[in-house]
Formats: structure tokens, C-alpha cells, sequence
């Protein structure tokens, strides 16, 4: 299921649960399919496709004023509830928020938190000469490379497809063979031209 789909799902979950919860209405009135048919006309129209961020915090606002005056209402009364109504939906919908916060942090901010999972795995092995007992090196394990693996997984999200291979080709530029396996600097680029 693409972003956009799974979107379009919440989107109508949320409409249907306002409907139900709110309004004690069982079937949907025609008001409210017209507006679950036009969020979901606007998602398929959206023009970031599967890189949008979350209509909260979007630049362009394609929504009708009155359609959004409504949705607006909508969703804030059912945001709060689709925790307890559709968990899945709501921590996909808090791991886009999160995900595309991280992307937008710096390329250094993204090394930086990629090289703090190098201590955090030698201190998740080196404990393990520590004089104490079985249960809490397992704890400290646990949770040593358990900062380790975030570490490692927040700096790979942070620095994403582009970041990783930025960083690849500065490493293979520092042992001298970077022309050679296509790392291109932009200011070579411009150079060549």
C-alpha cells in the first residue's frame, strides 16, 4: 500500500469515526462522504505525491476554505482518538511525522548521530568485563546497543539515499580512488562544465 493510499484510509477512518462518535450517526451523511471523497480527490491530486508531509504542516494548502474548516474540525476531534480506534494508522501516521522531521535536519547533524553508535557498541561489549552480575549485563546490553542500533538507524534516516552516498564518496575521496568509482563533487561538476 502506497503513502497516499494508506492516507486516504485514515483520512475516511477519521471522517467515519467523527460521524459515529460525535454525531451518533451510524451511516455517514451525504456532507461527510463529500468530504471524505474530496480529501481523498486532494491526496490524489497532491503535488509531492509519496514525499508529502503531513497536511498540518504542508506549504501549499489545496483544500476549499469551507472543506477546510471542516476537515480541520474532523481531525481534531478524531486525531486524539485513533489511538484507540486504529493504533496502526496512528503510529504510521507518527513515524511519517517523525521521519520527515529527521530528514530535515543537516547532513553534519546526520554524521554526528551516525558516529555516536561507534561508542555505544564498544561500551555494549566492553561491560561485559565489568565484576558484575549475569542480569545486569544483560541489561546493560540491552540497552547499550539498543542506543546503539537508534543511533545507527537515526543518522541513516537523517542523512537518507543522497546523504549516505555524499558521505561514501567523502570517505573514498579521502583514500585518494573517488574519480575512479564515480564520486563526483557538485563543485567538479560545475567545473567540468
Amino acid at each position: 500500500m502506497t503513502r497516499i493510499e494508506r492516507e486516504q484510509q485514515t483520512v475516511r477512518k477519521m471522517i467515519e469515526l467523527y460521524c459515529r462518535h460525535h454525531l451518533n450517526q451510524d451511516v455517514m451523511p451525504d456532507e461527510y462522504k463529500q468530504l471524505a471523497d474530496y480529501a481523498c480527490q486532494r491526496l490524489n491530486h497532491c503535488q509531492f505525491g509519496e514525499k508529502k508531509k503531513t497536511c498540518k504542516v504542508c506549504p501549499v494548502h489545496c483544500y476549499a476554505p469551507k472543506e477546510r474548516q471542516q476537515i480541520k474540525e474532523v481531525m481534531r476531534w478524531a486525531g486524539p482518538r485513533m489511538i484507540f480506534f486504529a493504533p496502526s494508522d496512528t503510529l504510521y501516521h507518527t513515524w511519517d511525522n517523525v521521519k520527515s522531521w529527521l530528514q530535515s535536519l543537516s547532513f553534519r547533524t546526520g554524521v554526528i548521530v551516525l558516529l555516536c553508535c561507534i561508542p555505544f557498541y564498544i561500551l555494549s561489549f566492553a561491560q561485559m568485563l565489568l565484576p558484575i552480575s549475569v542480569g545486569a549485563k544483560g541489561v546493560l546490553w540491552t540497552v547499550l546497543f539498543g542506543m546503539a542500533k537508534t543511533c545507527q538507524y537515526g543518522g541513516l534516516t537523517i542523512l537518507g539515499v543522497e546523504g549516505f552516498k555524499r558521505l561514501k564518496c567523502k570517505i573514498k575521496r579521502n583514500k585518494g580512488d573517488a574519480g575512479r568509482n564515480g564520486c563526483i563533487d557538485s563543485h567538479q561538476e560545475v567545473e567540468d562544465l
